[in-house]
């Protein structure tokens, strides 16, 4: 049995934080030995759970009192969300205050980080630039027929290619679209774009145009097309200033994340932590 500075923490606790855990854990480790995969789940459950216990015990340490009103907000919150189910209130009190002063420590161990500098920012910046660029878009407008059972390929296949003659020949492809696709809506304006929005088929076929430029009938899974591009945006990377409080939001949140591990790993070295 687990020993947390003489506190008891039941095996049932340190299992709840595997299935919490396995999900995630699994997809990250997929190819490791199960065996060795089931161990270290337990003993990263396991630290979790000792951490989680060393900051209630650091925040139970605090003498000073939560204030009766924001356990009673609380409260009321608790029981607007999950209706009274015969709850103990005395029982949901204790809990909210203890989550209480938990927060409270956490806030006061956070609290004295530096604000990040203008170094900080454009270097957060430079090694995130992915992150802060907008990808090449187009705007594209289409004609589909889509594969239907009673009709052959072939035919709705030469249909098309009768429908890109009149475009070739100057015709309307708002028009076109409204009479004769099976999505007419807007014309067949499909708006702006970015990858991954539509089917690759679809994709690697307008990208690879240029503005003005009309496609061949083309297919997909979907049907038989044809795109006319009107428009393309290329990719580009967000200013700093766009993104500057994005950047100071996570690189506070870093620095309170160190922080915290920081406080936990002193509370560690104090701490008797043993197996009995």
């Amino acid at each position: 049995m687990l020993y947390v500075n003489g506190e008891m923490i039941n095996e049932e606790a340190i299992q709840a934080e595997v299935e919490k855990l396995r999900p995630d854990y699994e997809s990250l480790f997929a190819e490791q030995p199960e065996a060795e995969q089931q161990k270290q789940l337990y003993e990263w459950s396991r630290e979790n759970v000792i951490e989680a216990v060393l900051l209630r015990q650091a925040a139970g340490r605090d003498e000073k009192s939560v204030p009766s009103e924001a356990v009673d907000r609380a409260y009321r919150q608790f029981v607007n969300q999950n209706g009274d189910k015969g709850a103990d209130e005395e029982q949901v009190r204790v809990e909210i205050e203890n989550r209480l002063r938990l927060e409270r420590l956490i806030q006061k161990v956070t609290a004295n980080t530096k604000e990040p500098s203008e170094k900080d920012i454009r270097r957060y910046y430079d090694k995130n630039a992915d992150r802060f660029t907008i990808g090449e878009s187009v705007r594209a407008w289409h004609i589909v027929k889509h594969h239907k059972p009673d009709v052959d390929a072939d035919d709705m296949k030469s249909r098309m290619q009768e429908i890109l003659k009149e475009l070739q020949n100057g015709a309307d492809f708002d028009a076109l679209a409204r009479q004769h696709s099976d999505c007419p809506e807007n014309g067949g304006d499909l708006g702006y774009f970015g990858r991954g929005r539509m089917v690759p088929e679809f994709e690697d076929v307008v990208f690879a145009m240029e503005t003005g430029q009309i496609s061949d009938v083309f297919r997909t899974d979907f049907g038989y097309h044809i795109a006319m591009v009107t428009d393309k945006k290329p990719r580009i990377l967000c200013p700093v200033d766009d993104v500057r409080e994005l950047i100071v939001r996570e690189l506070n949140a870093q620095a309170g994340q160190k922080a915290l591990e920081k406080f936990i790993d002193e509370q560690k070295a104090k701490a008797v932590i043993e197996d009995r």
